[in-house]
């Protein structure tokens, strides 16, 4: 009896630690949003003969997941997230469920054959991210549908992030990331919809505007959902390139161009409110980057054929770069002296408030301030200058953030490239670090033709789709989660073998 009430105060006494609680807003979200993009990938092409059994698996699948969410939304009525943990945690727990669901009905399917490949090529869709080891090209159709999907859910996603959750977690501090309310209703539940309506506009615009240009119905469906997502998946194995038309390429060189902006800055557009956009900083360096990296390529690049084939393919590798959508006209081959501006737009990536990832045009105008003022600070101590973006002052405590990002942003690359070197022996060291700051920044596949990924195994594979949620999530909401689980998981090993000793002292 003294036996079996000691054993039920321990259970009694062993927290869970919060880190590992399940998360139970962000499993109904994940399973609504993959039973549904699951349903409609199914019957993309059901029934098809011997990939039945793909489409039967995704059918399946998406309605049980989304009877699963319907049946359990009641415990959502009041369910809030009004802190910056609570944030971070809802954005965590959510990739995390989509993730594990996802690579679940990969392997139901047949589709892959090992988890961690599953895993791969579920990070790489909701993190919106064009790596993966299949070719699109010997997948069913509903599959190639499915992978769409996920891509442009995991934009909508990216949007939400900044432009609902980040001013949460921000309180005001980041001008340039957190001003979703200064832009769109102040009310979170509103503003979701205006941007969920915008998102679907652009999507359809350029749905309709590759179909014009003639890539037909089902590629224009496909491609529409992963340019305006960044995502950069194809339908083709060798990307845009298959198609080989002028017309196509200079649409998704609009439709990337977009995709690399600042959502604010479209509507700022559509609502004529165009004050705003010209004292928009980030606007300006975006489009100087933009045109100045075409003309970089037109002047150094390789480039040979007519003149308007040269300068189409400069503006397609920079919008394909900046806005880290990861799509291919030709090859990534680059001398040099090109490869570091192609790494340096990959890696800076496109406007606060876009779905692309990568360091961001709002932070690399804070870097650049601030070393200016710290330079004229050496010569001048007693001047005093505060640095603006886009007209509002950036607090001194957004500046320590910013230098201890910059530096966790180099660090994550270079641990990324050194598992990635010790998987794959054979990559070069400017492979490995171009593999793996495409995956960091959810941009795609490397702008090296080596580094493509068709050769990497258990380490390289869980080592690119831990990068690429890192980099979706960004930097400090991953740090912070890290941090508490592990914290969690050491306190609850403590109390656990405190608790084990206690027991054999009494027995």
């Amino acid at each position: 009896m003294r036996i079996a009430t000691l054993k039920l105060n321990q259970m009694r006494n062993f927290k869970s630690p919060k880190g590992l609680q399940s998360n139970y807003g962000s499993i109904i979200f994940a399973s609504i949003s993959l039973g549904a993009t699951s349903i409609v990938a199914g019957f993309a092409d059901y029934p098809s003969g011997a990939d039945g059994r793909v489409s039967l698996v995704l059918v399946i699948s998406g309605f049980f997941l989304s009877s699963f969410a319907v049946l359990n939304f009641k415990g959502l009525r009041n369910f809030e997230v009004n802190k910056p943990s609570e944030v971070f945690s809802f954005s965590f727990y959510f990739l995390l469920a989509f993730i594990a669901l996802q690579s679940v009905l990969l392997l139901a399917s047949g589709v892959v054959d090992t988890i961690d490949v599953a895993i791969l090529e579920s990070a790489s869709g909701i993190t919106t991210t064009a790596i993966s080891s299949l070719n699109p090209e010997a997948l069913p159709t509903s599959i190639n549908v499915f992978r769409s999907l996920t891509q442009w859910v995991g934009g909508l996603g990216a949007l939400f992030l900044v432009f609902v959750a980040t001013p949460i977690t921000s309180s005001g501090d980041n001008p340039s990331a957190a001003y979703g309310p200064k832009i769109f209703s102040r009310k979170p539940l509103k503003r979701m919809q205006e941007i969920g309506i915008l998102y679907i506009g652009l999507t359809v615009c350029v749905f309709v505007a590759l179909n014009v240009a003639g890539m037909g119905i089902f590629d224009s469906f496909a491609h529409s959902l992963t340019t305006s997502s960044t995502g950069g998946f194809s339908t083709k194995a060798s990307s845009i390139s298959s198609f080989q038309s002028g017309p196509i390429e200079w649409v998704l060189i609009c439709a990337m161009f977009l995709g690399g902006l600042n959502l604010g800055i479209i509507w700022w557009f559509g609502r004529r409110k165009l004050q705003n956009i010209k004292s928009n900083n980030e606007l300006r360096l975006y489009l100087l980057m933009f045109f100045g990296g075409a003309l970089l390529f037109w002047l150094k690049g390789d480039f040979v054929g007519p003149f308007g084939y040269q300068v189409r393919d400069a503006f397609f590798k920079v919008s394909s770069l900046l806005s880290t959508t990861g799509y291919i006209n030709k090859g990534w081959e680059f001398s040099s002296g090109i490869s570091a501006i192609a790494l340096l737009l990959l890696a800076t990536g496109g406007m606060a408030g876009s779905p692309g990832g990568g360091f961001g045009i709002h932070r690399l105008i804070e870097l650049i301030k601030y070393l200016r003022r710290e330079l004229t600070r050496k010569y001048n101590r007693q001047a005093i200058r505060k640095i603006k973006v886009s007209g509002e002052v950036v607090n001194e405590r957004e500046l320590d953030k910013l230098q201890g990002y910059t530096a966790i942003f180099i660090f994550i690359i270079a641990m990324g490239s050194f598992l990635l070197s010790l998987d794959n022996e054979s990559l070069r060291i400017e492979d490995s670090v171009a593999v793996s700051l495409s995956a960091f920044v959810t941009a795609g596949p490397p702008i090296t033709e080596s580094g493509l990924v068709n050769g990497y195994g258990i380490l390289g594979n869980f080592t690119l789709s831990i990068l690429m949620v890192v980099g979706r999530l960004s930097i400090l909401p991953a740090a912070y989660m890290i941090l508490k689980l592990s914290q969690a998981i050491r306190l609850n090993l403590r109390g656990f073998v405190s608790n084990e000793v206690q027991s054999d002292e009494i027995l």
